[in-house]
């Protein structure tokens, strides 16, 4: 259950039929699969333009529920319910079950992530229960396959393969008699990455590749081979690949992978990565990139195990307050997310927009660091080795990082933070891009051939990968730019 989080079940139903703008929705369809992937603040802005300038509340309910996937994409889950609750209540009060019934399933996707499973499977239920009022009785047949499909998460997870294989083939037929698009190809491929992932649970490697294979073949179909639920099948493929040893396939996803990872802001997506990535390079024997990923995935591993539990911690805090009720009640739920949850958060609903908050809070949520207590002699080791890599200048290398350093020094990420900071005063970007302006500093001082060279060259020659970020810690460190400084070298030496 850990990382099938990001799957984005299919929603796109009800929009097919209940709305009038064909460009409105492939514009939604964009923005939750696509761009919420690769850019998560620009995929906020959209969500929050298309809920201001709604025409109806119709459109103002379907903006609201593309904000909750955008939240959801970042694992900010008690704020991806809110939204998704106020889309509900539009829904309901539209007597649009439609709607309900792909929000309920949103709903059911997010308690079970949390783990909240009985919560979880009694809103997948209501959603059930909501289709049977959708008077198109082919829509109707429609939303109970992909509620199986939420379903077939929960019986994955009580390791009921048989069931869970048989729900998925039938869903399968059933979504391939659907007209081309996008949103059958993008359903298809999340089918068969369940399938495959199922397999792989019951140790049947030949048929999860199988069904990897046609859920790649779909999510490109889909134009959807940048998304999250992309860097899951090629995971797939991935472990696949490096079980056989065949470390050329290997190569072609980790790179897509690699893409999306770095693009994204998802975490859970960058430990899987990097995970890969590690395995990959320790079977080609490359160690400089293999201690260059494990350092990446410790260092998000840690980072996830502390927002899991922050954010589970909040979430049973939250959620717990929500009473199961039936949907005429959902105005009660409501209230007690916008009385109990937002307040505490500072967010303010009555203009019409939810930008500002949104944006600040993307990047602006930061764990706070924790003190490590080690023993002596591991920090007089760790003291020598930071001494050595001063003296051997590799920090000179514009590719070094602080997961470089981390994997060089032979060390963790909690130990070497907090040495930085007790014996250096500094953090990472600091201590190194003052190691790299000191030597330069001592290069201009000594050697006059520096006086004359060009900044960019002098930017190179000590690891900086611009002219910018060379000239703004220049300034930073010696409170002068380097023109000026170069500039009263030269008059002192003429």
């Amino acid at each position: 259950m850990k990382y099938s989080f990001f799957f984005i079940l299919p929603f796109f139903y009800c929009f097919e039929s209940n709305t009038t703008s064909t460009e409105y929705d492939s514009m939604f369809y964009n923005i939750a699969i696509n761009v919420s992937s690769k850019n998560p603040l620009k995929a906020v802005r959209v969500a929050d333009s298309l809920f201001i300038h709604a025409e109806n509340s119709k459109q103002e309910m379907k903006s609201l529920l593309l904000m909750a996937m955008v939240l959801e994409k970042q694992e900010r889950r008690v704020e991806a319910i809110t939204f998704a609750l106020r889309s509900l209540k539009i829904a309901q009060e539209e007597e649009d079950y439609n709607s309900q019934a792909n929000t309920y399933r949103f709903l059911s996707r997010q308690y079970r992530s949390i783990g909240f499973i009985d919560k979880g499977k009694f809103f997948n239920q209501k959603g059930l229960d909501v289709s049977t009022q959708i008077k198109d009785q082919a829509l109707a047949i429609k939303f109970k396959t992909v509620s199986n499909l939420e379903f077939v998460e929960y019986e994955i997870e009580n390791k009921n393969y048989g069931q869970a294989i048989e729900w998925l083939k039938l869903a399968a037929l059933k979504l391939e008699k659907e007209r081309d698009g996008q949103v059958k190809y993008f359903n298809l491929a999340n089918c068969e990455e369940q399938l495959g992932r199922t397999y792989m649970a019951m140790g049947e490697k030949d048929k999860a590749l199988v069904h990897y294979s046609k859920a790649n073949f779909y999510i490109n179909k889909s134009e959807s081979g940048e998304s999250l639920c992309a860097a899951s099948i090629y995971n797939g493929l991935i472990n696949i690949y490096l079980d056989s040893g065949k470390t050329d396939s290997v190569a072609i996803y980790l790179k897509k992978n690699l893409i999306i990872a770095e693009k994204g802001s998802n975490n859970i997506v960058k430990e899987l990565v990097y995970k890969s990535a590690t395995e990959y390079y320790k079977q080609l024997q490359v160690m400089d990139s293999f201690n260059l990923y494990v350092s990446k995935y410790e260092l998000i591993n840690s980072e996830n195990v502390i927002k899991k539990r922050s954010m589970v911690n909040s979430a049973h805090n939250k959620l717990n307050e929500i009473p199961d009720c039936e949907p005429k009640d959902s105005f009660n739920i409501m209230a007690t997310m916008l009385f109990c949850v937002l307040p505490s958060l500072g967010v303010y609903y009555k203009r019409k927009t939810f930008l500002p908050y949104l944006e600040h809070k993307i990047y602006s949520n930061k764990n706070k660091p924790t003190t490590i207590k080690f023993t002596e002699k591991t920090e007089k080791e760790l003291l020598l080795k930071l001494k050595e890599f001063e003296e051997s200048k590799a920090y000179l290398d514009v590719n070094m990082s602080f997961p470089k350093l981390v994997g060089k020094l032979n060390t963790n990420i909690k130990y070497l933070r907090q040495m930085l900071k007790a014996h250096k005063s500094s953090d990472y970007n600091t201590y190194i891009n003052e190691l790299r302006i000191s030597y330069i500093v001592e290069k201009l001082k000594t050697n006059e051939d520096y006086l004359n060279y060009k900044i960019s060259f002098l930017a190179d020659e000590c690891g900086f990968s611009s002219h910018s970020k060379f000239s703004t810690n220049f300034k930073r460190f010696t409170n002068q730019s380097p023109s000026v400084f170069i500039n009263s070298l030269k008059n002192k030496s003429a």
